[in-house]
């Protein structure tokens, strides 16, 4: 799924340990990160953006951070360039979401010299199922798919965040020419921000009329369990293909039936077609950000995870009318 452009941002001052710079691959001089020792810097590719924003926050400018997923394209499908594999055979460390999460990375990580560290942070998480499509509607049901057969959008609840930034920290740390302490340090400031939002969660949903996330894009389980959301998944809705008669049926059917008002739809979405398909079953449409990306044009703005997350919490209590 490729990222947006056009994030619509809340505005506010984020102000911590982590400044973040472009997530163009490029070198971040950004304050609040370890220190280098002595040397030349490290070399540390990140598969994806949150990945990328996490090795970011925990290592600021102490190490080069190659981020393998440019602005504006999609994670899933990436195919590295040339020089993008060249790059990636000089790395030290490469930290990535395995299970097939990302087939052309993987393709490229199996064929890198031994020295390289391969870092698979699912490792240690629990990864769900994934949710089945809204009974009645026809179509294929967006969102990806782990080769397990699992859903592998695991950093949508913040406590995962959290588990991979300690992940990476603990990798790192164990990196000679690094500052052990510095990495505590910037980790320990991350994860407290992590905790903060996991917290605004919490509280925010925590009072709704209605616990129905219904959405287009099937990437939502592990906030809705976090939250005690039910995620209703609607096939036949993505911007290639309109949903069936039968579709809008069976969706407004079960939106009377739970109190649903709001039908969240993957920022892809034209907002036309999402508009039609609220108007026909009598309730608003709304957009939920998965995080898997950012145009450069949003990163420039201030775009990352924590300022999107909190769009979606604002987004989510006004849809599910959460007081």
């Amino acid at each position: 799924m490729k990222p947006r452009s056009k994030f619509p941002l809340i505005v506010l001052s984020f102000v911590g340990a982590v400044v973040l710079a472009s997530c163009s691959g490029s070198d971040d001089s950004s304050p609040g990160g370890a220190a280098t020792v002595e040397g030349a810097k490290l070399s540390v590719a990140a598969a994806f953006y949150p990945i990328e924003e996490i090795v970011r926050a925990v290592a600021g400018g102490s190490v080069d951070v190659l981020g393998l997923t440019p602005p504006g394209d999609g994670a899933h499908d990436l195919e590295l360039t040339a020089s993008q594999v060249t790059s990636l055979e000089a790395a030290d460390i490469v930290f990535y979401i395995g299970d097939g999460f990302q087939p052309g990375v993987e393709k490229v990580l199996s064929s890198l010299p031994s020295s390289i560290v391969q870092v698979d942070l699912l490792e240690g998480l629990t990864v769900l199922d994934v949710v089945a499509q809204l009974e009645g509607t026809e179509g294929e049901t967006d969102g990806e798919v782990l080769a397990s057969g699992k859903d592998p959008h695991v950093w949508l609840d913040p406590a995962n965040m959290a588990k991979m930034t300690r992940s990476v920290a603990s990798v790192l740390s164990s990196t000679e020419g690094l500052d052990t302490e510095a990495i505590a340090a910037a980790a320990d400031a991350y994860v407290a921000q992590l905790e903060t939002l996991g917290a605004e969660f919490d509280a925010g949903l925590a009072n709704c009329q209605s616990r129905v996330l219904v959405t287009s894009h099937r990437a939502f389980e592990y906030l809705a369990q976090r939250a005690d959301l039910q995620q209703v998944a609607i096939a036949g809705v993505n911007p290639e293909e309109e949903p069936s008669a039968k579709s809008l049926q069976a969706i407004a059917e079960f939106a009377a039936a739970n109190s649903v008002s709001t039908i969240f739809f993957e920022t892809l979405l034209p907002a036309d077609l999402a508009n039609t398909i609220a108007e026909e079953i009598g309730a608003t449409s709304d957009l939920l950000d998965p995080i898997e990306g950012f145009s450069q044009e949003d990163l420039d703005a201030g775009a990352s995870y924590i300022v999107a997350q909190r769009s979606n919490l604002e987004r989510l209590r006004q849809g599910l009318k959460c007081s």
